[in-house]
């Protein structure tokens, strides 16, 4: 995956919603599965905190509720963060994943 800032259609990008603010893709998702997703970017959320993801690929982009279940914080500048996808959310994946 590239870097964020990196153009690359391949790159599955993320966005933190926000009601009344436009999504900042400041993550790029690492690995995604139906079941979660691993985030790299600048601002790593606590364990715990529930908020709305926006995925997106070129020109697919999707909006799911998750959650952060694991934080990894490296020394240089690779930290990440694990979002989880609750299952009724998950087939709206999909089209990300194909």
């Amino acid at each position: 995956m590239a870097a964020p800032g990196n153009s690359n259609d391949d790159a599955i990008r993320a966005a933190v919603v926000i009601a009344g603010r436009a999504p900042y893709a400041m993550y790029t998702a690492t690995a995604v599965s139906p079941l979660s997703a691993r985030l790299r970017g600048p601002l790593l959320l606590e364990i715990g905190e529930a908020f709305t993801v926006r995925m997106s690929r070129a020109a697919v982009a999707v909006e799911v509720p998750t959650k952060v279940v694991e934080v990894v914080r490296n020394d240089h500048g690779d930290s990440e963060m694990v979002i989880a996808f609750t299952d009724a959310d998950r087939a709206k994946l999909a089209p990300l994943l194909a």
